[in-house]
């Protein structure tokens, strides 16, 4: 067994001395694991259950109450683990406390974890549901809506698919289009789910580039979704919006979470803990991009405290 690195050991035991006062030292806390990259605290965990023989991120999530405990305790999980949290209280918030706060769907979480995913990602997630919850992927969509097309929706999306490239990529863009104009939402969800994630991302550019007076966003927005229910149609804005330029439409989900009256912190956590690494710095890239700041002065601007703080640490972006 290879030894532990001594940083390793040094950022256990602050952590553990942090945790074991009557009122656990966040600023401690928060300037720890804040400042660690994801494969180091996914190292530190291992080693502190090794240790004290007690789950890190449950411990901190238990001992700290509200965005700051689940965003510390969600950056100490492996990345699937997280997933599979997510998806198991699927838009159930910790911050009972808060009084204006904007809240999570079930919709929302979905869509965030499962669109977008390779059929390996989505193997691992399934076998880590079914290790910890004792039901399936699928099993848990059903539970969770009443709808039967977004039920068919994700029951498509964790189905097991073959890696192939597009067959025919001009008849998949006249398919696509018929489909756009016939006002069909069902047979555009049924389609779109249908495609592995990269099928969808090469359709998707493939159709932008031929139509470019009408991206299949803009058709989405001007044909369909006013004679389409809400939720399909958000649904099918997610799936394109994430295969045409993830980093893009991550940093659009972003601004989302903090648009308007009050935070959808468990949002914006979710994103940063699920997103972190070098995906993030093509987020940050494109906030900026967009929106003419940086994502840090964003946050800042609309959190406080040791919560606008860790947020910023684990994009490892300051204004």
């Amino acid at each position: 067994m290879a030894p532990v690195p001594p940083e390793i050991t040094h950022d256990v035991q602050n952590i553990h001395t942090a945790l074991t006062y009557a009122v656990p030292d966040q600023e401690a806390l928060v300037n720890i694991i804040g400042r660690r990259e994801y494969q180091q605290l996914v190292t530190i965990a291992h080693h502190y259950k090794a240790v004290y023989g007690v789950d890190l991120a449950a411990e901190l999530d238990k001992r700290i109450i509200g965005s700051v405990g689940s965003l510390l305790s969600g950056a100490c999980m492996h990345r699937v683990l997280a997933e599979v949290h997510h998806l198991h209280r699927s838009g159930k918030s910790s911050r009972k406390y808060e009084a204006l706060r904007k809240k999570d769907t079930p919709l929302g979480v979905f869509c965030e974890i499962l669109i977008g995913r390779t059929s390996d990602d989505l193997r691992e997630l399934h076998e880590a549901f079914m290790t910890l919850h004792g039901v399936s992927l699928l099993e848990h969509v059903n539970a969770h809506f009443k709808d039967e097309v977004i039920k068919t929706f994700f029951t498509a999306i964790v189905q097991h698919k073959e890696e192939t490239p597009l067959e025919d990529v001009e008849d998949t863009i006249e398919k696509l289009r018929s489909l756009l104009y016939a006002h069909d939402m069902n047979g555009l969800l049924v389609y779109v789910s249908s495609l592995t994630t990269e099928q969808l991302r090469m359709l998707v550019r493939s159709y932008n580039k031929k139509h470019m007076d009408a991206h299949v966003v803009t058709t989405i927005h001007k044909v369909v979704a006013p004679k389409s229910k809400s939720e399909h149609v958000d649904i099918l804005l997610f799936a394109v919006m994430q295969a045409a330029d993830p980093p893009r439409h991550v940093s659009l989900l972003m601004e989302q979470s903090m648009a308007g009256l009050g935070t959808n912190e468990d949002q914006l956590s979710r994103l940063v803990v699920l997103n972190r690494g070098k995906f993030m710095d093509k987020v940050k890239t494109a906030y900026q991009i967009d929106y003419s700041r940086t994502l840090a002065d964003r946050i800042r601007g609309d959190t406080s405290g040791l919560y606008s703080n860790l947020i910023c640490h684990l994009i490892n972006q300051t204004i």
